[in-house]
């Protein structure tokens, strides 16, 4: 057994050793006195008594606990249900029935990382010295980079999606948004599930939780952890072996002309959740989580080229047509050197929550949280034998955030919060970038910091209007230090140049809000964010080593929220526009007398306006239906004319940008006994056409998507559950990104396409 298959094995002996451990206390209680029964977790959501009604989702987006329909701002809420249903098990999937969101995995060029954009906002590149434009947040502790953010959604309550600044609504500010995913708190109940997947592609995962009452009354624990494996979907072949007579050279490692595959799937993960009421009035939650992940990289089979760019290389031969299949190696025979072709990343998470109600109508909370991974990914550029674009990058990476907020009231007139927020973080870039122009081993460091105050006030007018406002000032810095050596490890002339950005900002946001009827409330509000500067982290020469600085927004909206037909239909709607400035783009066509560059700076203004609706339905019995629809409208105003110079024109949008949405849901449960039900579910989504980059081309153009997913699940008992599932029901073949090299050296175009047809086989125990 190798070291890879001893892990494999390890984390799957824990997670049955999970199940196993709720055993032993389950066998205990039976025979001690019967404990007291431990109170609900704080998130678990009411449900409506009438059964053929649509249960409530309880968020948090206000720093208070409310019902999803009384809080005033637009908001995607899925419960654990929902996700089960729909075959979401990763953060990539819960985007498909969110309007106006998109998440994609990024290009190759950026590994193991996640493009996550909300109405027209995001960020593409994995680098430490970017910021996200839209905050991610595992159990209200901020995750600060891009790179590693392709969440597994394991034992998840819900999952919350805020559209619009979050600049004074969430611990960090967030320009585009805020996606917020709260893990099931330990309730004492001692109870859990074991799951597993069988499915395409030599598919297996093990899934499993147990939460177990320690102390009566008094401490909770629960135990989660996944694992799963599938092959790679993308075959990659050996070029010279497949066409003899083409001039490539075989590389002599495959009998079948095999190289390996793109696409698969390692992970393991664990968590553990410590919950500890020693008073009525203290509640104690400390997490935490590790992981380890062997997937492979991101397919990028070529598929469009400009030979002017390498005259002595015959690259269009590589553009064959052929589906689901990719020339790469991982290697460079000119330099002689190769790489196993690899994404691996190894992190772990440790936060604490502290809870004090000081009196009836004041309570604090403080949130300490550290994050730590590591890893690497190998890129093969060009995407091509000839190894123009080789590359090997290491990632290491640790942050430290800490919260604190002051819930109170006064009587029934006014809520507030007043907290502070910090965070510290630290990261290195390193391994080979090797290029046409350019072939450095790297080891740059970035430490960024932030600090910040913040305010948020209701103002209950009224039964039926509120005011709300707040305000935030934030304090953040970066210091960036390059070291660069050539192969031969002698220091190149960027070694050792430092850079550092500093910047001051205030946000706010102002709301109102009025429920017309018990069933009706409309809102209207005005926020600000802003998404951080810092210091080009991509320089070819010195002269590109230059600050820039933070992008900033206006945003202005009105909504309704309603509930009608005596619970039997939702119906929420959102319409906003969009002041964006100061945007962040790059100079890539010589800055600097360099032949090549990629040089950001504040460089556009634009309008972003549009819309959104989602419902949800339960007209009768089993019968559940939910769509959702979006709209959304770019419009460059200003680009400086070094930006137009370099191609990019005002009818273009950011990255990731789609100007339709809509998606639809469908599922009846059929009795089949008292304990038995079978569940047919049917989910369809449709994305129009963007592009994978800022200057858009059609060479970047990812083009209008419709896929579809089934799910039959059988209820056996209030135990035991099985189910068939397929997604991409009609096996559509299309492409989730595409990495435009035709506008740099490299003169490839690449495109990272959608997993085909796969079904699966879920069966369920539960304790």
């Amino acid at each position: 057994m190798n070291r890879e298959q001893g892990k494999v094995v390890a984390f799957r002996a824990a997670l049955l050793g999970a199940a196993a451990i709720w055993l032993v206390p389950s066998a205990a209680g039976a025979q001690d006195a019967a404990p007291a029964t431990p109170p609900p977790a704080p998130s678990e959501a009411p449900v409506a008594e009438d059964v053929t009604g649509i249960e409530d989702i309880v968020v948090t987006a206000q720093f208070r606990e409310q019902r999803l329909q009384d809080t005033p701002i637009a908001i995607t809420a899925v419960n654990a249900g929902m996700l089960e249903a729909r075959s979401q098990t990763n953060m990539i999937q819960i985007a498909s029935a969110a309007p106006n969101v998109t998440m994609k995995p990024t290009v190759a060029a950026y590994g193991n990382a996640a493009v996550v954009s909300i109405r027209g906002v995001g960020q593409i590149d994995y680098n430490f010295a970017y910021e996200p434009g839209v905050g991610v947040y595992i159990d209200d502790v901020y995750y600060p980079t891009v790179y590693g953010s392709q969440l597994d959604l394991l034992d998840l309550d819900r999952v919350e999606i805020l559209r619009g600044p979050q600049g004074t609504l969430a611990g960090k500010n967030s320009i585009g948004g805020a996606v917020k995913l709260y893990s099931k708190k330990p309730t004492g109940s001692n109870s859990g599930y074991i799951e597993g997947t069988y499915g395409s592609f030599d598919r297996i995962d093990l899934r499993g939780s147990a939460d177990l009452l320690l102390v009566p009354d008094q401490l909770y624990l629960r135990i989660s952890g996944v694992s799963k494996r599938t092959r790679g979907y993308v075959t990659r072949k050996d070029f010279g072996c497949v066409f003899p007579n083409s001039g490539v050279a075989a590389t002599g490692g495959s009998l079948d002309c095999v190289l390996g595959r793109e696409g698969k799937i390692d992970f393991n993960g664990l968590r553990g959740s410590l919950r500890w009421t020693p008073t009525e009035r203290l509640e104690i939650n400390l997490i935490g989580d590790v992981y380890s992940d062997d997937s492979g990289p991101t397919p990028a089979p070529v598929l469009f080229v400009d030979p002017s760019r390498q005259p002595n290389f015959p690259l269009s031969q590589f553009v064959t047509g052929e589906k689901w299949v990719t020339y790469t190696t991982y290697a460079n025979p000119t330099k002689n050197y190769a790489y196993s072709g690899t994404n691996s990343l190894d992190g772990y998470g440790l936060s604490g929550q502290v809870t004090y109600d000081l009196n009836d109508d004041m309570q604090i909370t403080s949130i300490s949280a550290y994050r730590s991974y590591s890893g690497y990914f190998d890129l093969d550029g060009d995407g091509t034998p000839f190894g123009l674009s080789t590359q090997h990058n290491e990632v290491d990476f640790r942050s430290f955030t800490q919260e604190v907020r002051l819930n109170g009231a006064i009587g029934d007139l006014i809520d507030y919060t007043v907290g502070g927020f910090y965070y510290d973080g630290h990261g290195v870039l390193g391994g080979r970038v090797n290029l046409p122009t350019l072939d450095n081993i790297t080891g740059d460091t970035v430490d960024s910091d932030s600090k910040s105050g913040f305010v948020h006030v209701v103002l209950h007018a009224t039964d039926r209007l509120n005011f709300s406002a707040g305000l935030r000032y934030t304090d953040e810095s970066k210091f960036f230090r390059f070291v660069r050596r050539d192969p031969s490890g002698a220091f190149v002339a960027l070694n050792g140049i430092t850079g550092d950005y500093s910047e001051k900002r205030w946000d706010y946001r102002f709301n109102v809000d009025y429920r017309l009827s018990d069933q009706v409330l409309v809102y209207g509000n005005v926020a600000t964010g802003f998404k951080g500067g810092g210091i080009n982290p991509k320089p070819f020469i010195a002269s590109h080593v230059v600050a820039f600085g933070p992008e900033s927004m206006t945003a202005f909206e009105i909504g309704a929220k309603t509930d009608l037909f005596d619970r039997r239909m939702r119906f929420n709607v959102s319409a906003f526009f969009n002041k964006y400035k100061d945007i962040q783009l790059n100079i890539t066509n010589g800055f600097g007398g360099f032949p090549v560059s990629n040089v950001p700076f504040n460089a556009g203004k634009a309008d972003v306006k549009g819309f959104e609706v989602e419902t949800d339905i339960r007209p009768f019995g089993g019968l559940m239906i939910d769509a959702s629809l979006s709209y959304l409208d770019f419009k460059y105003k200003f680009l400086i004319p070094a930006i137009l110079g370099s191609g990019i024109t005002y009818d273009m949008v950011m990255p990731f940008t789609s100007k339709w949405k809509a998606s639809a849901g469908i599922q009846y449960e059929f009795p089949l006994s008292d304990e038995m039900a079978l569940i047919p579910r049917f989910d369809i989504a449709y994305q129009s056409e963007f592009w994978s980059l800022t200057l858009n081309r059609p060479t970047n153009r990812v083009g209008n998507v419709t896929v579809a997913n089934a799910r039959l699940t059988l209820k056996a008992s209030d135990s035991w559950e099985a189910a068939l599932s397929v997604t991409n029901l009609f096996d559509k073949y299309y492409y989730l990104n595409k990495y435009d090299g035709l506008i740099t050296s490299l003169g490839t175009a690449q495109g990272t396409p959608g997993r085909p047809r796969e079904w699966a086989i879920t069966l369920k125990k539960s304790f």
